[in-house]
């Protein structure tokens, strides 16, 4: 396990420079990789994906294979992602530091690119609706449906996709619909501006596409249905950065590894 280097003073100096570059370390899927990505794309640093060695065909869950057993004994809690913050200094010498967890990471990227608050409020107000769709991602979508109806019979699985269609999405789309419309129809949460919340709405909801299709998704979340959600979404991909993220090569790939994990799991959808 690799600790912290809690050197306060110095790693503020370092995290200040505006000489960084990134790497983020997660499996070649989507996923619980997909927002770091994205918040990277957007706010158009200068990063590289770092992808652990896994065997998806032979292990149920990734950090099941063969070769991240090798890697997670050099991450802060064995687990994964994990940011890596690096500055190149005079003479071309390094310092990096090194930050672990989904929440911790999002946050700390979002107020790296002036993608969180202005004031205390308006930082409240992100974090709640940001916190509202990271968990409905983890809990609703990868938990009760993905995992959970991995190993049920047909008629399970069908069950489970039914009630997210009908009772779960909607009931989550319709509250933030409810928020969206409340600050103007504007196709952000907080303000004029994009922010960690509208860019978390998004990769949810990308991830949410690329396990149950696009058919099922629009059926739900759609520009008549849902049309604050769908500016959020419109208003986020149409940044340069971000727009050549999800258009590269890179990303294709991702799409074509996430597609065949989920067949794997759930060969019905």
């Amino acid at each position: 396990m690799k600790v912290y280097n809690i050197d306060y003073q110095e790693n503020s100096k370092l995290v200040a420079s505006k000489n960084l570059k990134y790497t983020l370390m997660y499996f070649d899927v989507h996923f619980a990789g997909l927002n770091a990505r994205a918040l990277l794309a957007y706010g158009g640093a200068d990063w590289t994906p770092i992808y652990p060695k896994w065997e998806p065909g032979n292990a149920r869950l990734p950090f099941q294979g063969q070769y991240w057993e090798e890697d997670k004994k050099d991450m802060p809690f064995e687990a994964l992602p994990v940011l890596k913050i690096i500055e190149t200094g005079e003479g071309g010498a390094e310092r990096e530091l090194v930050l672990a967890e989904n929440f911790a990471i999002d946050q700390f990227l979002a107020k790296q690119f002036g993608l969180h608050g202005e004031n205390s409020w308006e930082e409240a107000l992100i974090n709640s609706f940001y916190s509202s769709s990271h968990f409905f991602f983890f809990k609703e979508i990868i938990i009760n449906f993905f995992w959970k109806t991995s190993t049920q019979s047909d008629e399970q699985k069908a069950a489970a996709l039914n009630i997210l269609l009908t009772k779960t999405l909607p009931v989550w789309s319709n509250i933030h619909e409810a928020h969206l419309k409340n600050n103007h129809q504007n196709g952000h949460y907080v303000g004029n501006r994009t922010t960690l919340a509208d860019i978390r709405t998004t990769t949810v909801l990308d991830a949410l596409t690329k396990i149950i299709g696009v058919d099922r998704f629009k059926s739900v979340i759609n520009e008549t249905n849902t049309p604050g959600i769908h500016k959020v979404i419109t208003n986020v991909q149409s940044k340069p950065s971000y727009a050549a993220w999800i258009n590269s090569d890179e990303y294709k790939k991702l799409d074509a590894n996430t597609a065949a994990f989920v067949k794997n799991h759930h060969p019905e959808l």
